[in-house]
């Protein structure tokens, strides 16, 4: 008898377990909070763009969830990635918009990361614009050969920001001289700093932010474009060089080529590994959704936030890929971040 109730007690857990599993994805969002968690403190690019999809993606997720911003600054999103994948619930109601350094960041070595972003499930890239170095109006450095003959302090968080990577391998492969300074709180602060005098440049901006939330520095020519770091060049920058375009030999066209596609998660968006796959299939479709939505793509002319979309397959193919690099590129990034 207590063989048969045993029998009995492990069916009807395995039913209640899959009834679990099998709860409609609608149902299961109804009522919930989901977190849309940025990896970087408030008022920056990756915050505006974050908290532009929150305001609009939870009309297209199955069950309408309220969405709410966390922000989650520490170590370029790495803390913020450590969380998603080791401390969040594994199950669609907490979503990472990422740094787009952190692949690299992963690709290194750093032995602080305690996840895998090719385990993450990727939802899509709302943009996959240029990012750019730029020096204030008063430095006479105005483009990279002057930054090759004379020095150009430059503002950063930390060493695994694109602040603070991208100077670095411009010293490395092209002979400049940025002085990179970190321990900046966040991009906000550098831009306060760059108006202070503090500093005299900084680099990783991604252009249609900048446009967005420093307006009036272009309009009022308070600072000078040097280079663009890209895929392809920006509509409104059509003079200003990219940066792979910079390579003498085909080692550096390599090095410089692999730093560039870091803009294909520039403003993409994860939740955490091992959600049920029902979930993330709907996540996907909602972000989708919310890329078209007539509402948010009105918010974003607004702001003069520039979308350019990548689906969730699509990231997720990149990203895969990018942490998955040839073994030859993994030494040289990890001499350069070293």
């Amino acid at each position: 008898m207590i063989r048969h109730l045993s029998a009995a007690l492990a069916v009807a857990a395995a039913f209640v377990g899959s009834a679990v599993m099998a709860q409609p994805v609608e149902s299961f969002y109804a009522g919930k909070i989901v977190k849309l968690i940025v990896g970087t403190g408030p008022g920056g690019g990756y915050d505006i763009y974050g908290r532009l999809l929150a305001r609009h993606v939870g009309r297209h997720i199955p069950g309408h969830p309220t969405v709410v911003v966390v922000n989650m600054p520490g170590a370029s999103s790495l803390t913020a990635a450590n969380y998603l994948a080791n401390v969040a619930p594994k199950d669609g109601t907490e979503l990472l918009l990422i740094v787009q350094t952190l692949p690299i960041v992963q690709v290194a070595g750093n032995e602080k990361v305690r996840f895998d972003l090719a385990r993450f499930n990727w939802l899509g890239n709302m943009s996959d614009a240029s990012n750019v170095f730029l020096s204030w109006h008063t430095s006479p450095i105005k483009t990279v050969k002057d930054a090759q003959a004379q020095e150009l302090i430059m503002g950063s968080t930390t060493p695994s920001s694109l602040g603070g990577m991208y100077p670095a391998v411009a010293n490395q492969v092209l002979g400049t001289k940025f002085k990179i300074i970190h321990g900046y709180a966040s991009g906000d602060a550098i831009d306060i700093a760059l108006e202070r005098g503090e500093v005299q440049g900084r680099a990783g901006n991604s252009w249609p932010a900048l446009k967005a939330y420093r307006g009036y520095w272009i309009r009022d020519r308070l600072i000078n474009v040097m280079v663009q770091v890209g895929l392809r060049k920006e509509p409104d920058l059509p003079t200003v060089p990219l940066l792979t375009e910079f390579a003498r030999n085909d080692q550096e066209s390599q090095i410089l080529q692999f730093y560039s596609s870091l803009v294909a998660s520039g403003r993409a968006l994860a939740t955490g590994p091992d959600v049920p796959p029902d979930r993330v299939a709907a996540l996907r479709r909602a972000f989708d959704a919310a890329l078209a939505d007539p509402a948010l793509l009105a918010e974003a002319e607004k702001q003069a936030l520039e979308l350019s979309p990548l689906s969730g397959d699509k990231v997720q193919d990149v990203v895969s890929a990018m942490v998955r690099t040839r073994p030859e590129l993994l030494q040289i990034d990890r001499k350069l971040l070293d």
